[in-house]
């Protein structure tokens, strides 16, 4: 019978309680393992997550810290309420305009609130835009 010491583990156990320990670790430390900086939300994203969110987006997402609307899909920087864009812009040509479609429209867009930002945005350069839906989704047209 192993003999008590002050410390309340015999000196031959205690390799029993370490060896279990270090490989849980290690076992979380590898599980764990990120090579990117990208926070969204507050939350630092996995490099699994990472991979997701690029594919998502059409394009390769820098390290940096993010909100995101899990909702709307409008993605910015943390600290600034502008929206930069929505998830999946970059897959219809790109840009916080979209892609311009054969009829010459722009979008879809997630929401309605989106198209019409992106309408104001060329309304500011003088064009005109309209937002709207057509059915299977909210777009918007631009003329001069």
């Amino acid at each position: 019978m192993p003999i008590a010491t002050r410390a309340g583990v015999h000196r031959s156990n205690r390799w029993r309680l370490v060896v279990p320990a270090a490989a849980l670790i290690a076992l979380l430390g590898t599980a764990q393992a990120q090579s990117r900086w990208v926070f969204v939300n507050g939350q630092r994203m996995t490099d699994a997550q990472v991979r997701d969110l690029a594919r998502i987006q059409c394009s390769e997402i820098p390290d940096g810290h993010y909100w995101l609307n899990p909702v709307s899909g409008a993605w910015g920087y943390m600290g600034n309420p502008t929206v930069q864009g929505v998830l999946g812009d970059a897959c219809r040509g790109g840009g916080p305009g979209g892609g311009v479609n054969l009829d010459g429209t722009r979008g879809p867009f997630a929401t309605l609130r989106r198209a019409e930002e992106v309408a104001s945005q060329f309304r500011a350069q003088g064009l005109r835009a309209v937002a709207f839906h057509n059915g299977d989704g909210y777009y918007v047209r631009v003329s001069r």
